[in-house]
């Protein structure tokens, strides 16, 4: 998969067992990116080139490193198989082979709730971070590798001691409140992956009825009993409240300071499904459809709910080639495989196209300019040919997590408005 626009594939390699999900260089194949040109037009259509689209290769674009911050639920429930894996296995694993895939496209961190020094006797230790952001290993293109040093560490960070297994409760409000500093001293974009199967708990504050208990929410009370009620069960008991109000302002705090929560619901977590949407509301990344956050039936997706918010996290609507194309005539932009139209609405342009700022591609039925006429050149300097914007529907289907890749290509004439 490609985040941005890649000069290079990077080859799927085969791997015996990490913690988890490390790639190892054993059994790899070596893969190359195919360079063909695009037949002359008057011989017909243009062949495909750049992986199937028209072109003979690849553009690089980059932009600044976002900080791609993970916050995973690890209590005993995530101890439970699903499809015969271990949840807390399988939202690692799909961690580590994101921070794989993006390598040094982002800075990468995590904390993991509750804390690492959780027990059966202490279950609603505040989580703490266990991985500060680092900008992850540059990805190499020429052959199968192992991981680098910080897809190894991140993984190792993350993963529990040996023959251990997820413990504890769920203080979802008190570690990101607690993290909040932290994320706000990150320089740069940032954003939250929160990954949990179950409702926030541990205030011991809180009070609730039996509706909002999750011993009752989870049928593990007596039906008519409150579990949660602090005189029939303890002072412990108000402890299995739903944590609603201090988790929605810790999401609504990292909002207010500019970073966005993505909410992942892993198998479990369904009886929440009203607080995960209202936190994902909170957090500004709701989705369009029957949940407003990343609502997760089976373990084996998670590798791609991942890389849908890793892409939408990575990827703006303003985009720097690493160098000027021969020819900007010649350049297309490709949102998961479909040409977007150059001049149109909801395409793309040359940042500081003069006259596609002014709307004459758009505007009366006009055929919008050529970006390779000197008319052109006239309004966007050849210096300028270095950076890009997506308009209109491109950019919001960007933006909402819609797209999973673009590529820029070159070696076919641009298409443009007609």
């Amino acid at each position: 998969m490609l985040w941005v626009a890649s000069a290079c594939l990077v080859a799927s390699c085969g791997s015996p067992a990490h913690p988890p999900g490390l790639v190892d260089v054993e059994g790899g194949v070596v893969s190359s990116p195919r360079i063909d040109a695009c037949v002359d037009e008057a011989a017909g259509a243009p062949s495909p080139g750049a992986e199937g689209l028209c072109g003979q290769y690849f553009l690089g674009a980059t932009g600044d490193p976002p900080n791609l911050y993970f916050v995973i639920d690890r209590s005993g429930s995530m101890g439970e198989l699903v499809d015969g894996r271990e949840k807390y296995s399988a939202v690692a694993g799909a961690a580590v082979a994101l921070v794989r895939s993006l390598g040094s496209k982002a800075n990468v961190g995590a904390a993991v709730f509750p804390g690492p020094h959780v027990s059966d006797s202490q279950q609603c230790v505040v989580g703490e971070e266990v991985f500060s952001s680092t900008l992850g290993d540059t990805v190499l293109c020429t052959a199968c590798h192992p991981d680098g040093p910080v897809t190894r560490a991140f993984s190792a960070a993350i993963s529990l001691p040996n023959n251990a297994r997820p413990v504890g409760a769920t203080p979802t409000a008190a570690t990101l409140a607690s993290l909040l500093p932290v994320l706000v001293a990150l320089p740069g974009r940032t954003a939250v992956i929160l990954a949990t199967d179950g409702g926030p708990n541990c205030n011991g504050a809180a009070s609730c009825d039996e509706t909002k208990c999750i011993v009752n929410i989870e049928g593990r009370c007596d039906p008519g009993g409150n579990c949660c009620d602090r005189s029939i069960y303890g002072p412990e008991a108000p402890k299995n409240c739903l944590d609603e109000g201090p988790t929605r302002a810790a999401v609504q705090a990292l909002h207010a300071q500019g970073i966005k929560t993505y909410v992942v619901g892993v198998p479990g977590s369904s009886p929440y499904a009203a607080l995960l949407d209202e936190l994902a509301v909170d957090g500004a990344t709701a989705r369009l459809g029957a949940t407003a956050y990343y609502d997760v039936e089976h373990v084996s997706e998670l590798d791609g709910i991942l890389d849908s918010i890793g892409a939408t996290v990575i990827l703006s609507c303003h985009l720097r080639l690493t160098e000027a194309p021969p020819d900007h005539g010649l350049v297309n932009v490709y949102l998961d495989s479909r040409v977007l139209t150059y001049g149109s609405p909801d395409g793309w342009r040359w940042t500081g196209d003069a006259d596609v700022e002014a709307g004459t591609a758009a505007e009366g039925g006009t055929e919008a300019s050529d970006p390779g006429d000197a008319s052109t050149e006239s309004a966007t300097t050849a210096a300028s040919y270095l950076d890009l914007d997506l308009t209109g529907n491109a950019c919001s289907d960007l933006e909402a997590g819609q797209v999973r890749r673009l590529e820029i290509t070159f070696g076919c004439k641009t298409e443009i408005v007609r």
